[in-house]
């Protein structure tokens, strides 16, 4: 399950950046506020009024002027302009003379960097607006704040910040509309952190608080997140599609494109799973077909799915296999998107830490400074020895600091990686292993298992000599590494067994790509060994669907199809669920 979708992310943004209370005097003042109430409901009129200010700038306080240009990027953004918009933020986030318009300022760059998808200056955009938070005083517009951080670290995927940021909100606002917000939000949180729990009653409490707040919008996407829940989580098509049809009509009279593509693909997909192919197939075409629902990723993923199994057991491949094409695309687009906000948000995180050291380490050094001009001050004999020493002292660590660091680089690369293969260690491997796992079962993402066993090992190191079985082992290893993805986790946990861990990825492509690599390896040439003779492996695969989220228990899995490979001939792939199936029956 994937967050709440882009455009009405970036339409709640913009609606949460409200006006506050900017105590200016003078006329101006009363007619830049008057602006700024009417320029999201009447956008001629704004533009208009603000024409007429831009006539007579020079006659702004410096406060006012901030205001102006604020309103005035604004402006810009409805147009398009967002380069001359966003300098126009970024000065003023940092320069304005008023603590509200540089709260404002960081919130509106907080919005265009979602739009270009910077989600690191987001963070950063962010961390500020909250160190601002404190200070003002207006407070719709410190509500608007929580609701800004609470809606951007859940479509970063941060649900505990969110629900941490939806329940401030809900706490300190009397407001309908952000009590609205503020539910929508934690409904959100709250099924993704823990989606194995039954969230009924809090689904119909979050739709009553939104249903008094006349907030449409939000209503249908707490229905969507829900009916998501139980289409991929609770496995209860009925229900989802009885929840779906019941608020339907009511989505499509908002004629928000986005919301009615996905309430329109999650009816497909209730329709499919519970047998019903001709409805599924038919709102699953209408989705695919409307130039309007296009940019909508997570709707178009999930129609084409539906559009594939049709396609698939109707016995049109060639539909099939144009739809699987298309819906791998969007999918992939959908993953990286997540992907690359974590990352985001794991680096900002870092970064953070990194300014809070150098920090303390400033803070330490002028405590030297001071320490150092009194003892000048005192007596200057000794602080020219004090430095003098200092300086050997530092010079001595630094050259032993710097020794010990390259032993411990040497240390920790013979502890984590194979000397023969450079793959990871058995100890080390496991170890990354399970950091991997955890995580993706925090995520709620699929992960797989390969072990693989170079076939006939024995007798390649007893034939043509050891020499040749560890080029044998390097060769294996360096197909390895440059056919699977960056971050999968690759090991050498035995003489001649090599384990691979994929985070998001499925039983059926980790088998693909366990052909791919036993491919690879039959086609290789021995004879640049100096020697002739065969070089295959035996597969075998698992993946957390069957395995659960364990790694003994993947990796026991793999072992026994791959020991199964082994028994039906060596040099093929065979997988876990297979295997099952066949003990079953």
């Amino acid at each position: 399950m994937r967050p709440l979708p882009k455009l009405l992310f970036l339409l709640l943004i913009w609606i949460l950046q409200c006006g506050g209370n900017l105590a200016v005097a003078e006329d101006w003042q009363s007619r830049l506020k008057t602006a700024d109430k009417i320029r999201s409901s009447d956008p001629k009129e704004f533009s208009r009024q603000l024409s007429d200010i831009r006539a007579h700038k020079e006659q702004l306080s410096p406060t006012e002027q901030d205001y102006f240009e604020h309103l005035q990027a604004y402006e810009l953004i409805f147009k398009g302009d967002f380069p001359t918009a966003l300098a126009i933020y970024e000065k003023l986030a940092k320069n304005s003379v008023n603590t509200e318009i540089k709260f404002r300022s960081q919130l509106s760059l907080i919005n265009v960097y979602a739009i270009q998808h910077r989600w690191n200056e987001g963070l950063a955009a962010l961390d500020n607006a909250l160190a601002l938070l404190p200070s003002i005083k207006d407070e719709q517009l410190k509500e608007s704040g929580l609701a800004v951080a609470g809606i951007f670290y859940n479509q970063l995927g941060q649900y505990d910040l969110g629900l941490e940021y939806s329940a401030q909100l809900a706490n300190v606002s009397k407001d309908k509309r952000n009590q609205c917000i503020a539910a929508q939000l934690r409904f959100e949180s709250l099924i993704m952190l823990e989606p194995s729990e039954d969230y009924r009653q809090q689904y119909q409490q979050a739709v009553r608080t939104c249903y008094v707040a006349g907030e449409k919008v939000l209503k249908t996407v707490i229905t969507h997140n829900y009916a998501k829940h139980l289409l991929e989580t609770k496995a209860q098509p009925q229900a989802a599609r009885k929840l779906l049809e019941d608020n339907f009509e009511e989505v499509k009279e908002g004629h928000y494109a986005p919301i009615i593509a996905i309430f329109q693909s999650l009816l497909a997909t209730a329709h499919w799973q519970l047998g019903e192919a001709e409805q599924a197939f038919a709102l699953a075409q209408g989705v695919v077909n409307d130039a309007s629902y296009a940019n909508t990723i997570e709707a178009q993923t999930l129609a084409l799915k539906v559009l594939y199994d049709y396609y698939l057991k109707q016995g049109d491949s060639a539909q099939a296999l144009n739809s699987y094409v298309k819906y791998a695309a969007a999918d992939k687009a959908s993953l990286d998107e997540v992907t690359t906000k974590t990352l985001a948000f794991q680096l900002a995180r870092h970064q953070s830490l990194e300014q809070q050291n150098k920090l303390k380490l400033l803070d330490q050094q002028n405590r030297l400074l001071r320490v150092q001009q009194h003892l000048a001050r005192t007596k200057a004999f000794n602080n020219h020895l004090l430095i003098t020493l200092l300086f050997c002292a530092a010079l001595g660590l630094g050259a032993w600091g710097w020794h010990s660091w390259q032993n411990q680089q040497r240390l920790r690369r013979l502890a984590e990686y194979d000397s023969l293969t450079g793959l990871l260690s058995r100890g080390h491997f496991i170890q990354v292993a399970r950091a991997a796992v955890s995580y993706a079962q925090t995520l709620g993402a699929p992960i797989s298992c390969i072990m693989l066993d170079v076939d006939q090992f024995k007798r390649i190191n007893d034939t043509q000599g050891h020499a040749i079985g560890d080029w044998a082992l390097q060769t294996v290893a360096r197909v390895c590494r440059d056919t699977c993805r960056e971050h999968d986790v690759i090991g050498r946990i035995g003489g001649e067994e090599i384990c691979f861990l994929l985070p998001e990825c499925s039983e059926d492509n980790a088998a693909r790509l366990a052909e791919s690599l036993r491919r690879a390896l039959a086609e290789i040439d021995t004879g640049s060994s100096g020697h002739e003779f065969n070089l295959s492996a035996s597969f075998g695969v698992s993946s957390s669907a069957v395995s659960g989220y364990r790694l003994q228990a993947l990796m026991q899995n793999a072992d026994r199809a791959m020991y199964q490979a082994k028994q039906d001939g060596r040099n093929r792939v065979s997988t876990h669920q297979k295997l099952a199936q066949a003990l079953e029956s």
